[in-house]
């Protein structure tokens, strides 16, 4: 048990500070592109990287963290038997997209 509350905890403390890296680019960075260009060519790289992958980090580490938190709190049977159709009718939504032309679901992916 031990091992998953780290787990949560790393994967919880990485979301926030993805978040945390994320929100200063796009409110730091990105309005003053000076910043960028006087950067190092390893610092343009980097910041290519986390505007590249910087969202799917944030997305995967926090979607981590509430899953081992739920399976701590209720257990496999429970935490499955919300994840698995929350996660059909969230892809099932998506697939649709396209041959409705419009959105079924309006959160954002």
């Amino acid at each position: 048990m031990k091992q998953l509350v780290m787990a949560e905890r790393f994967c919880l403390i990485g979301h926030i500070v993805s978040m945390a890296f994320g929100l200063a680019g796009l409110l730091l960075v990105l309005p003053n592109p000076g910043l960028v260009l006087s950067l190092p060519a390893s610092g343009q790289t980097f910041f290519q990287w986390s505007m590249a992958g910087g969202g799917v980090v944030y997305i995967v580490l926090g979607t981590a963290a509430v899953a081992i938190y739920a399976y701590r709190t209720l257990g496999w049977w429970r935490w499955l038997a919300f994840m698995v159709p929350s996660v059909f009718i969230r892809w099932g939504a998506n697939c649709w997209e396209p041959v409705l032309g419009f959105r079924l679901v309006t959160m954002p992916i």
